[in-house]
């Protein structure tokens, strides 16, 4: 019995994350750009990743989220909504507990990836090469789907743990891999 109910959650954690549902205002369906779905993946995704020691933000304070393109995310980031709040900054920035890799050439974030290589951060992107660049996790669309894929070895370095619940749902990426 609680091996179903495992099963169950797990898969409604799985299509929670990678397929919101779509919602209908009027009979028009509704639909969501890529930059305000990133932007939901990062306040959801924090939930499943630990920081070690004092490195994750102080209860009470905001997920320090920096993107290399900070201005497409704005409209989508609200300090204020919910118990993990989150503050949204332009990279380059001295503190952050987030790094969205977003909009940036490929030279440009294989260079900031490399800056920020061992540092206690999580990072975020959107492009095939960025799993190889040694981003943390990495959304691609699959026909249509966003598919959510993890680095671990990148995690480790980082000093991160993933939860199991994320690992479970995500395509795990192993840095010997030819993509």
């Amino acid at each position: 019995m609680r091996g179903i109910r495992t099963l169950c959650a797990t898969l409604l954690l799985g299509m929670t994350l990678l397929f919101p549902a779509p919602a209908h205002a009027g009979g028009r369906r509704l639909t969501a750009s890529s930059e305000q779905l990133q932007a939901l993946f990062v306040q959801r995704l924090v939930k499943y990743v630990a920081w070690p020691g004092a490195t994750g933000p102080a209860p009470g304070e905001p997920f320090i989220v920096a993107a290399t393109d900070a201005r497409s995310l704005r409209p989508y980031f609200d300090s204020a909504a919910g118990p993990d709040h989150f503050e949204l900054v332009q990279w380059p920035a001295e503190k952050f507990h987030v790094l969205v890799v977003n909009n940036a050439p490929e030279r440009e974030a294989a260079a900031i990836l490399q800056r920020e290589a061992g540092r206690p951060v999580l990072t975020i992107g959107q492009s095939a090469q960025n799993l190889r660049l040694g981003v943390i996790v990495n959304f691609r669309m699959v026909g249509g789907k966003i598919r959510l894929q993890v680095n671990p070895v990148a995690a480790e370095r980082a000093g991160l743990y993933i939860s199991s619940k994320l690992l479970r749902i995500a395509q795990i990426y192993r840095e010997n891999d030819d993509e």
